[in-house]
Protein backbone atom coordinates (compact mmCIF):
# COMPACT_ATOMS: atom_id res chain seq x y z
CA UNK A 1 0.00 0.00 0.00
CA UNK A 2 2.89 2.41 1.13
CA UNK A 3 4.93 1.51 -2.04
CA UNK A 4 2.08 1.65 -4.23
CA UNK A 5 1.36 5.36 -3.06
CA UNK A 6 5.09 6.29 -3.38
CA UNK A 7 4.61 5.61 -6.99
CA UNK A 8 2.23 7.20 -7.55
CA UNK A 9 3.47 10.24 -7.06
CA UNK A 10 5.57 10.15 -10.21
CA UNK A 11 2.63 9.24 -12.42
CA UNK A 12 1.71 11.91 -15.31
CA UNK A 13 -1.88 13.33 -14.56
CA UNK A 14 -4.27 11.58 -16.66
CA UNK A 15 -4.68 14.00 -19.81
CA UNK A 16 -7.11 16.23 -20.10
CA UNK A 17 -10.08 15.65 -22.00
CA UNK A 18 -10.80 17.52 -25.63
CA UNK A 19 -13.63 19.39 -24.72
CA UNK A 20 -12.44 20.01 -21.48
CA UNK A 21 -9.41 21.35 -23.31
CA UNK A 22 -11.48 23.78 -25.42
CA UNK A 23 -13.00 25.41 -22.48
CA UNK A 24 -9.81 25.82 -21.56
CA UNK A 25 -8.71 27.71 -24.26
CA UNK A 26 -12.19 29.36 -24.68
CA UNK A 27 -12.04 31.13 -20.97
CA UNK A 28 -8.43 32.16 -21.31
CA UNK A 29 -9.08 34.05 -24.49
CA UNK A 30 -12.16 35.38 -22.60
CA UNK A 31 -10.40 36.52 -19.86
CA UNK A 32 -6.68 37.13 -20.60
CA UNK A 33 -4.16 35.33 -23.50
CA UNK A 34 -1.19 36.25 -20.92
CA UNK A 35 -2.28 33.19 -19.10
CA UNK A 36 -0.95 31.38 -21.56
CA UNK A 37 2.10 32.28 -20.83
CA UNK A 38 2.05 30.47 -17.48
CA UNK A 39 3.39 27.09 -17.68
CA UNK A 40 1.26 23.76 -17.08
CA UNK A 41 -1.52 26.74 -17.15
CA UNK A 42 -4.11 23.79 -18.46
CA UNK A 43 -3.58 21.37 -15.89
CA UNK A 44 -4.01 24.40 -13.13
CA UNK A 45 -7.08 25.17 -14.95
CA UNK A 46 -9.33 21.52 -15.99
CA UNK A 47 -10.61 20.83 -12.61
CA UNK A 48 -11.22 24.28 -12.14
CA UNK A 49 -13.30 24.28 -15.28
CA UNK A 50 -15.04 21.65 -14.96
CA UNK A 51 -15.99 22.70 -11.50
CA UNK A 52 -17.65 25.43 -13.00
CA UNK A 53 -19.40 23.69 -15.95
CA UNK A 54 -21.14 21.30 -13.59
CA UNK A 55 -22.01 24.11 -11.15
CA UNK A 56 -24.16 25.74 -14.63
CA UNK A 57 -25.34 22.61 -14.60
CA UNK A 58 -27.05 22.36 -11.54
CA UNK A 59 -28.36 25.83 -11.92
CA UNK A 60 -29.60 25.39 -14.98
CA UNK A 61 -31.55 21.60 -14.25
CA UNK A 62 -33.02 23.70 -11.29
CA UNK A 63 -34.72 26.29 -13.43
CA UNK A 64 -38.45 25.44 -13.13
CA UNK A 65 -40.61 24.40 -16.35
CA UNK A 66 -40.89 23.96 -19.32
CA UNK A 67 -44.42 25.84 -19.05
CA UNK A 68 -46.49 26.24 -22.10
CA UNK A 69 -47.02 30.82 -23.25
CA UNK A 70 -49.67 31.62 -25.08
CA UNK A 71 -53.10 32.92 -25.00
CA UNK A 72 -54.74 29.83 -23.75
CA UNK A 73 -52.38 29.44 -21.16
CA UNK A 74 -52.81 32.99 -19.90
CA UNK A 75 -56.40 31.86 -19.15
CA UNK A 76 -55.86 28.43 -17.73
CA UNK A 77 -52.76 28.96 -15.99
CA UNK A 78 -52.55 31.63 -13.11
CA UNK A 79 -48.49 31.57 -13.79
CA UNK A 80 -49.06 32.91 -16.85
CA UNK A 81 -51.65 34.76 -16.06
CA UNK A 82 -49.79 36.61 -13.30
CA UNK A 83 -46.56 37.38 -15.80
CA UNK A 84 -48.47 38.99 -18.20
CA UNK A 85 -50.74 41.83 -17.73
CA UNK A 86 -52.80 40.90 -20.67
CA UNK A 87 -53.13 37.62 -23.13
CA UNK A 88 -52.16 40.70 -26.14
CA UNK A 89 -49.08 40.99 -24.01
CA UNK A 90 -47.68 37.75 -24.77
CA UNK A 91 -47.87 38.75 -28.30
CA UNK A 92 -45.95 41.86 -27.84
CA UNK A 93 -43.46 39.89 -26.43
CA UNK A 94 -42.80 37.68 -29.04
CA UNK A 95 -43.51 40.33 -31.72
CA UNK A 96 -40.97 43.01 -30.04
CA UNK A 97 -38.27 40.29 -29.14
CA UNK A 98 -35.51 40.05 -31.19
CA UNK A 99 -34.76 36.39 -29.81
CA UNK A 100 -38.47 35.41 -30.72
CA UNK A 101 -37.83 36.75 -33.76
CA UNK A 102 -35.40 35.31 -35.00
CA UNK A 103 -35.94 31.94 -34.39
CA UNK A 104 -39.30 32.32 -36.88
CA UNK A 105 -36.45 32.69 -39.81
CA UNK A 106 -34.20 29.65 -38.35
CA UNK A 107 -35.03 26.99 -40.30
CA UNK A 108 -33.98 24.34 -38.12
CA UNK A 109 -37.07 24.66 -36.25
CA UNK A 110 -39.27 23.58 -38.92
CA UNK A 111 -42.40 24.17 -36.85
CA UNK A 112 -44.40 23.94 -34.04
CA UNK A 113 -43.00 23.73 -30.31
CA UNK A 114 -39.74 26.28 -29.49
CA UNK A 115 -38.11 25.86 -25.85
CA UNK A 116 -36.44 29.14 -24.47
CA UNK A 117 -35.57 30.48 -21.10
CA UNK A 118 -37.75 33.76 -20.42
CA UNK A 119 -36.18 36.29 -18.45
CA UNK A 120 -38.21 39.08 -16.10
CA UNK A 121 -37.84 41.17 -13.51
CA UNK A 122 -40.06 40.38 -10.41
CA UNK A 123 -41.69 43.55 -9.25
CA UNK A 124 -44.12 44.68 -6.70
CA UNK A 125 -46.36 47.83 -6.45
CA UNK A 126 -47.58 49.11 -3.41
CA UNK A 127 -50.98 50.34 -2.90
CA UNK A 128 -54.72 50.00 -1.36
CA UNK A 129 -57.77 48.47 -2.06
CA UNK A 130 -60.55 46.20 -0.83
CA UNK A 131 -60.40 42.71 0.59
CA UNK A 132 -63.09 40.23 1.89
CA UNK A 133 -62.51 38.77 5.07
CA UNK A 134 -64.93 36.20 5.82
CA UNK A 135 -68.29 38.17 4.87
CA UNK A 136 -66.68 41.63 5.73
CA UNK A 137 -65.47 44.01 2.92
CA UNK A 138 -62.35 45.64 3.98
CA UNK A 139 -61.89 48.99 2.47
CA UNK A 140 -58.47 50.47 2.09
CA UNK A 141 -56.26 47.79 2.97
CA UNK A 142 -52.53 48.21 2.25
CA UNK A 143 -51.95 45.77 -0.75
CA UNK A 144 -48.81 44.63 -2.74
CA UNK A 145 -49.72 43.62 -6.54
CA UNK A 146 -46.94 41.33 -8.46
CA UNK A 147 -46.28 41.93 -11.43
CA UNK A 148 -43.27 41.36 -14.02
CA UNK A 149 -41.53 43.68 -16.70
CA UNK A 150 -39.09 43.61 -19.31
CA UNK A 151 -39.41 39.96 -20.51
CA UNK A 152 -36.77 38.32 -22.89
CA UNK A 153 -36.63 35.19 -24.53
CA UNK A 154 -33.19 33.48 -24.48
CA UNK A 155 -31.15 30.36 -26.00
CA UNK A 156 -34.17 29.15 -28.24
CA UNK A 157 -34.14 25.77 -30.08
CA UNK A 158 -36.37 23.05 -31.06
CA UNK A 159 -35.87 20.75 -28.05
CA UNK A 160 -35.50 21.53 -24.19
CA UNK A 161 -31.85 19.79 -24.18
CA UNK A 162 -29.96 22.24 -26.69
CA UNK A 163 -31.63 25.21 -24.67
CA UNK A 164 -30.32 23.62 -21.67
CA UNK A 165 -27.09 23.02 -23.02
CA UNK A 166 -27.09 26.89 -24.24
CA UNK A 167 -27.81 28.17 -21.14
CA UNK A 168 -24.98 26.41 -19.79
CA UNK A 169 -22.83 27.73 -21.98
CA UNK A 170 -24.19 30.95 -21.45
CA UNK A 171 -23.97 31.08 -17.41
CA UNK A 172 -20.18 30.20 -17.86
CA UNK A 173 -19.46 32.81 -20.02
CA UNK A 174 -21.12 35.30 -17.91
CA UNK A 175 -18.38 34.01 -15.63
CA UNK A 176 -15.83 35.24 -17.40
CA UNK A 177 -17.20 38.19 -18.62
CA UNK A 178 -17.58 39.37 -15.05
CA UNK A 179 -14.10 38.41 -14.29
CA UNK A 180 -12.66 39.93 -17.49
CA UNK A 181 -14.70 43.52 -16.46
CA UNK A 182 -12.79 43.25 -13.19
CA UNK A 183 -9.77 42.83 -14.88
CA UNK A 184 -10.32 45.55 -17.63
CA UNK A 185 -11.08 47.96 -14.54
CA UNK A 186 -7.88 47.12 -12.74
CA UNK A 187 -6.12 47.87 -15.77
CA UNK A 188 -7.80 51.33 -16.12
CA UNK A 189 -6.85 51.87 -12.35
CA UNK A 190 -2.88 51.56 -13.43
CA UNK A 191 -3.36 53.90 -16.73
CA UNK A 192 -4.87 56.44 -14.55
CA UNK A 193 -2.30 55.96 -11.67
CA UNK A 194 0.22 56.36 -14.00
CA UNK A 195 -0.67 59.35 -15.43
CA UNK A 196 -1.24 60.83 -11.50
CA UNK A 197 2.25 59.69 -10.55
CA UNK A 198 3.66 61.76 -13.78
CA UNK A 199 1.36 64.69 -12.87
CA UNK A 200 2.60 64.64 -9.03
CA UNK A 201 6.28 64.02 -10.59
CA UNK A 202 6.17 66.91 -12.16
CA UNK A 203 4.87 69.21 -9.60
CA UNK A 204 7.79 67.78 -7.56
CA UNK A 205 10.21 68.46 -10.11
CA UNK A 206 8.73 72.35 -10.43
CA UNK A 207 9.22 73.55 -7.28
CA UNK A 208 5.98 75.69 -8.26
CA UNK A 209 3.50 73.43 -5.99
CA UNK A 210 1.55 74.98 -3.00
CA UNK A 211 2.08 72.11 -0.89
CA UNK A 212 5.44 70.75 1.18
CA UNK A 213 7.98 68.70 -0.38
CA UNK A 214 7.05 66.34 2.19
CA UNK A 215 3.68 66.25 1.05
CA UNK A 216 4.38 65.32 -2.44
CA UNK A 217 6.88 62.63 -1.10
CA UNK A 218 4.15 61.07 0.69
CA UNK A 219 1.45 61.16 -2.22
CA UNK A 220 4.20 59.80 -4.50
CA UNK A 221 4.68 57.07 -2.02
CA UNK A 222 1.21 56.62 -1.89
CA UNK A 223 1.67 55.97 -5.76
CA UNK A 224 3.67 53.62 -6.10
CA UNK A 225 2.65 51.58 -3.55
CA UNK A 226 -0.67 51.36 -5.50
CA UNK A 227 0.81 50.59 -8.54
CA UNK A 228 2.86 47.81 -7.63
CA UNK A 229 -0.21 46.19 -6.21
CA UNK A 230 -2.41 46.97 -9.43
CA UNK A 231 0.97 45.53 -11.65
CA UNK A 232 1.08 42.55 -9.33
CA UNK A 233 -2.69 41.68 -10.11
CA UNK A 234 -2.09 41.59 -13.73
CA UNK A 235 1.01 39.39 -13.91
CA UNK A 236 0.11 36.23 -15.97
CA UNK A 237 0.40 33.82 -12.98
CA UNK A 238 -1.37 36.16 -10.62
CA UNK A 239 -4.13 36.31 -13.48
CA UNK A 240 -4.35 32.62 -13.65
CA UNK A 241 -4.61 32.45 -9.58
CA UNK A 242 -7.91 35.01 -9.96
CA UNK A 243 -9.35 32.82 -12.33
CA UNK A 244 -9.11 29.52 -10.97
CA UNK A 245 -10.41 31.20 -7.41
CA UNK A 246 -13.30 32.65 -9.74
CA UNK A 247 -14.32 29.18 -11.38
CA UNK A 248 -13.51 26.92 -7.91
CA UNK A 249 -16.23 29.54 -6.05
CA UNK A 250 -18.46 30.79 -9.08
CA UNK A 251 -21.46 31.53 -6.48
CA UNK A 252 -20.73 35.46 -5.41
CA UNK A 253 -20.72 35.93 -9.26
CA UNK A 254 -23.77 33.71 -10.21
CA UNK A 255 -26.99 31.83 -8.40
CA UNK A 256 -30.07 30.84 -8.53
CA UNK A 257 -32.82 31.19 -5.65
CA UNK A 258 -36.12 29.74 -5.87
CA UNK A 259 -39.09 31.79 -5.10
CA UNK A 260 -42.77 30.61 -4.86
CA UNK A 261 -45.44 33.95 -4.31
CA UNK A 262 -49.03 33.28 -2.98
CA UNK A 263 -51.19 35.81 -5.21
CA UNK A 264 -55.20 36.09 -6.27
CA UNK A 265 -56.65 36.14 -9.46
CA UNK A 266 -56.13 39.96 -9.55
CA UNK A 267 -52.49 39.76 -8.91
CA UNK A 268 -52.52 40.97 -5.37
CA UNK A 269 -49.71 38.83 -2.85
CA UNK A 270 -51.80 37.26 -0.36
CA UNK A 271 -50.74 35.42 2.43
CA UNK A 272 -49.28 31.92 2.37
CA UNK A 273 -51.80 29.17 1.59
CA UNK A 274 -54.47 32.02 0.96
CA UNK A 275 -53.53 31.92 -2.83
CA UNK A 276 -52.46 30.38 -6.12
CA UNK A 277 -49.37 29.81 -4.97
CA UNK A 278 -46.34 30.67 -7.87
CA UNK A 279 -43.26 28.61 -8.29
CA UNK A 280 -40.32 30.47 -10.21
CA UNK A 281 -36.54 31.06 -9.98
CA UNK A 282 -34.25 34.26 -9.54
CA UNK A 283 -31.25 34.48 -11.05
CA UNK A 284 -28.59 36.76 -10.14
CA UNK A 285 -25.49 37.45 -12.60
CA UNK A 286 -22.75 39.15 -12.34
CA UNK A 287 -24.39 43.11 -12.14
CA UNK A 288 -25.91 41.63 -9.32
CA UNK A 289 -29.82 42.24 -10.83
CA UNK A 290 -31.78 40.36 -10.08
CA UNK A 291 -33.87 38.05 -13.16
CA UNK A 292 -36.91 35.61 -12.80
CA UNK A 293 -36.46 32.81 -14.95
CA UNK A 294 -38.00 30.07 -16.36
CA UNK A 295 -37.83 27.39 -18.81
CA UNK A 296 -41.29 27.84 -21.19
CA UNK A 297 -42.79 26.44 -25.05
CA UNK A 298 -43.94 29.14 -27.41
CA UNK A 299 -46.24 27.82 -30.03
CA UNK A 300 -44.15 29.15 -33.35
CA UNK A 301 -47.51 29.43 -35.34
CA UNK A 302 -48.83 31.93 -32.44
CA UNK A 303 -45.66 33.73 -32.76
CA UNK A 304 -45.60 34.08 -36.54
CA UNK A 305 -48.89 35.89 -36.31
CA UNK A 306 -47.81 37.73 -33.77
CA UNK A 307 -45.21 39.30 -35.82
CA UNK A 308 -47.23 39.52 -38.84
CA UNK A 309 -49.82 41.95 -36.85
CA UNK A 310 -47.26 43.80 -35.52
CA UNK A 311 -45.54 44.19 -38.34
CA UNK A 312 -48.54 45.58 -39.90
CA UNK A 313 -49.68 47.74 -37.18
CA UNK A 314 -46.00 49.52 -37.55
CA UNK A 315 -46.59 49.87 -41.62
CA UNK A 316 -50.15 51.52 -41.29
CA UNK A 317 -50.51 54.48 -38.64
CA UNK A 318 -52.98 56.70 -37.86
CA UNK A 319 -52.61 60.00 -38.05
Amino acid sequence: MHAMGLFDWFKSPPPIDAGTLTMIEHAVTAVDPLIRQVAGYQGKLAPAVRHALDYCTDIVARIPGPYEISRAAFATDPLVHALFATADDIETMLASNQCARDLLHDPSFGGGQCCAMLGMRHREKAGFGTQLSGSVVRRDEAQRALYFSDHTLTAPAPDLDTVKNRLRIALFDSLLKGLAGEITSVRAERDDLNKEQAIESAWARSGQSSHAPEAHTRRLDELHARLQSTADALQPAKLLDTLVACLVAPEPYLHLAPVTVSVDRTGIITAEGSGEPLHFAELTGRDQRRWAVMLVMVNQDEARRALERFEFSRRHIVI
